[in-house]
């Protein structure tokens, strides 16, 4: 009887242990796909340097200054003349908004996101 019970145990800690991770390898897909702050990390063999968690926070502050309310759904360096970053931005109404920020954090310029 006592070796019915160790088996169990044993059973019910593997099939735990597969569940949770299941659970977390589904996680982990899911937030990869939903990430909204991609930075371009440039997989394309680029050379493009991600941003650091300051910058990101900076040049989101300018942007959200600039259009109000919305959701930021995307900050990256900007490949533009003149321009250090661009984050992106749907607003309340549903449109997407660029707003392209300069070294400093200063906002360059916003426009409707294609």
């Amino acid at each position: 009887m006592r070796k019915e019970s160790v088996v169990g145990k044993k059973t019910a800690w593997l099939i735990g242990a597969a569940v949770a991770a299941a659970a977390l390898g589904g996680a982990s897909v899911a937030a990869a796909s939903v990430n909204p702050f991609d930075d371009d990390s440039s997989t394309n063999g680029g050379t493009e340097q991600q941003l650091n968690q300051t910058d990101r926070d900076k040049a989101i502050d300018a942007a959200m200054a600039k259009v109000g309310s919305g959701q930021v759904t995307e900050v990256e360096r900007s490949d533009s003349a003149g321009s250090s970053y661009e984050v992106e931005i749907r607003t309340s109404d549903g449109s997407e908004v660029e707003v392209n920020i300069g070294a400093n954090f200063q906002v360059l310029s916003q426009s409707p996101d294609d």
